[in-house]
């Protein structure tokens, strides 16, 4: 058996296994050497006696998730959705120990869920339920139990969506430009994209200079940075490029900044180009030293708390205060589809309230 060390430091292999009377190919991914020689053993084990036999044996869920995670979901989704089983896994192991999945039936399951919501919110507790209700569905499907006992799970915990911030208001804008244009950084600029075009953190970073026309001031989105796993470029997050026209005095502020950053960055390894690294650095700023920057940002202009993410959220009331239509607004941000837009809609700013209350004045006062 060849272990190969990759790229973005994981180790992977190749085994095969008798699935029915067939050899099958079977590639396994992990982060640890160690721990992937474990889950090979146990894949193994798992196919030894033919599927009949495992559907005969009683599965504790510590194997069972090595098998559904390695059958169908290694190399067929993404990082972020491995990581989202194994956080969601991890929890149920350390509420019930390494235990047959037959023995656990909805009473148990739903004390499960009220334990999470004593330390979790609302949405974390119920991306966990999501999570173990798709493993559990694995198991009803594959006969291993005859009822899934995630099925109808009341959730739990406290919905902190309400008291998130989600824009920062115009007036705080204000500032935060006056603020931003005292001198060029690259968390600066990479803060003025997300507030001024709405571009998502990982089409900022993954920008060079090739990406933006000054002349017809128009940002070319034709790629992402994974920033968290691969650390290489991707498809944007619907998969299409798009267009994103500036403002003439951003225009201006970028063009001043591609200048700076040649002279700031100047003998540092940029093969790619970046417009968003650090000096010495060959890999674009990271989200946590923006964010860092922003929560500093927000203390100085004296602003509830934000992140870069809600920078673009900022973006999409701006638009709309500024009377841009819907449809537009979706196709600048990038959305998939208008309903996307529209969520938004229920966050607008205090300042986009007190406009349309005040057209409510003007035009029903008779």
């Amino acid at each position: 058996m060849k272990i190969t060390k990759k790229a973005n430091g994981n180790y992977t292999t190749r085994i095969k296994v008798k699935v029915d009377g067939e050899w099958k190919e079977r590639r396994l991914t992990d982060s640890d050497e160690d721990n992937l020689l474990y889950r090979v053993a146990k894949l193994r084990k798992a196919y030894k006696n033919n599927d009949i036999a495992a559907k005969e044996k009683k599965w504790r869920m510590g194997e069972f998730y090595t098998l559904v995670i390695d059958t169908f979901k290694t190399d067929k989704v993404s990082d972020s959705t491995i990581d989202l089983y194994r956080l969601a896994y991890e929890q149920f192991i350390d509420y019930f120990g390494d235990i047959f999945i037959s023995s656990i039936d909805r009473i148990k399951y739903q004390q499960f869920i009220n334990h999470l919501g004593k330390d979790y919110s609302l949405s974390t507790v119920d991306t966990r339920h999501r999570k173990m209700r798709a493993l559990f569905n694995f198991a009803v499907d594959l006969k291993y139990i005859k009822e899934n006992p995630a099925k109808g799970a009341v959730m739990a915990g406290v919905d902190v969506s309400k008291d998130k911030v989600m824009f920062m208001e115009s007036d705080k804008v204000d500032l935060l430009l006056i603020e931003l244009r005292k001198e060029y950084s690259v968390v600066n600029a990479v803060m003025m994209l997300a507030v001024m075009a709405g571009l998502r953190f990982e089409e900022i970073v993954a920008l060079t200079k090739k990406d933006i026309d000054f002349k017809n001031r128009i940002v070319h989105v034709t790629r992402a940075y994974d920033y968290k796993y691969t650390h290489t470029f991707v498809d944007t997050k619907t998969k299409k490029p798009r267009k994103v026209f500036l403002d003439s005095k951003t225009n201006d502020y970028f063009k001043k900044y591609v200048k700076w950053h040649d002279h700031y960055s100047k003998g540092t390894a940029n093969k790619h180009e970046f417009l968003f690294n650090l000096k010495g650095k060959s890999n674009p700023v990271t989200n946590g030293t923006v964010n860092n920057a922003i929560k500093a940002m927000c203390k100085l202009i004296e602003s509830d708390e934000i992140t870069i993410h809600r920078l673009r959220h900022t973006h999409t009331g701006l638009c709309v205060e500024a009377g841009m239509d819907i449809i537009y607004v979706s196709e600048r941000l990038g959305h998939e589809n208008i309903n996307t837009t529209l969520k938004y809609y229920s966050h607008l700013s205090k300042q986009l309230r007190a406009n349309n209350q005040a057209k409510v004045d003007e035009f029903f006062a008779v």
